[in-house]
């Protein structure tokens, strides 16, 4: 009661939850602006915000640790000392911090366009190996093209026993994507793109997530006499909206 499988993504001080992974209409939006204080609870994160309390629970202790790491990372601008986590993942959480840091000392400068979550910065060889590890998760991801501008989709698909590799060229064309197949594929968006591959497979490509899914449970805090009801997600007032 109260849960719901969502897909996460954090920018800045933005945590917002997708029902899918290119949808463009985030199911709820939180502001880490709010947030007061984080707390372990079993393999949940609690995040407690003004007003309100939110528990994510993650598929794995490594995962949860993960999230905690990102979130105070956007919330304090400085890698949290107490993380148990690997050397790779602490460099990533640099990197998000310098990209961050970067980002707030240019107001006022456009947003890029969003980045599928299926988007991994590995080579095809890279990618190959990818697929071959997350076997269940997913079997379709997008990297950088080996082609100059644009990018590339690798995916892994099994057929009688034979493993089926195979990977396409998408192409940056003005403020767009072609995909470079038989009858080429025109996109507006990345998203688009993963879009594409999913229906022309009717649902046999499956994008494998960099964030983790997560099971989302809102506890609402009634502000002045502290009364906790529980309840589902409810889109925000003003939702961001699919650009054309």
């Amino acid at each position: 009661q109260g849960y719901r499988r969502v897909w996460a993504g954090l920018r800045g001080l933005t945590l917002a939850f997708y029902g899918g992974p290119w949808d463009c209409e985030p199911l709820e939006v939180l502001d880490l602006g709010e947030l007061v204080a984080t707390r372990a609870k079993g393999r949940s994160l609690v995040l407690r915000l003004r007003g309100r309390e939110v528990t994510l629970k993650a598929e794995s202790r490594e995962a949860q640790e993960m999230w905690r790491g990102f979130i105070l990372t956007m919330a304090e601008m400085k890698v949290p000392t107490d993380l148990v986590l690997l050397p790779g993942h602490i460099f990533q959480l640099l990197e998000a911090l310098r990209e961050e840091r970067d980002r707030r000392a240019t107001p006022g400068s456009p947003e890029p366009p969003p980045v599928p979550s299926c988007f991994f910065e590995v080579t095809r060889v890279e990618a190959e190996q990818l697929l071959e590890r997350s076997a269940g998760g997913g079997n379709m991801v997008l990297r950088p093209g080996g082609h100059g501008q644009g990018v590339s989709v690798t995916t892994r698909q099994e057929m009688n026993g034979t493993v089926l590799l195979k990977h396409y060229k998408v192409n940056r064309v003005n403020q767009g994507y072609v995909i470079d197949v038989d009858t080429p594929h025109r996109c507006s968006s990345l998203a688009e793109v993963v879009q594409y591959f999913v229906e022309s497979s009717k649902g046999s490509l499956r994008p494998l997530h960099r964030e983790y899914s997560l099971l989302l449970e809102f506890v609402e805090t009634d502000g002045e006499n502290g009364e906790e009801t529980q309840g589902g997600c409810e889109p925000p007032p003003a939702a961001p909206t699919c650009q054309p």
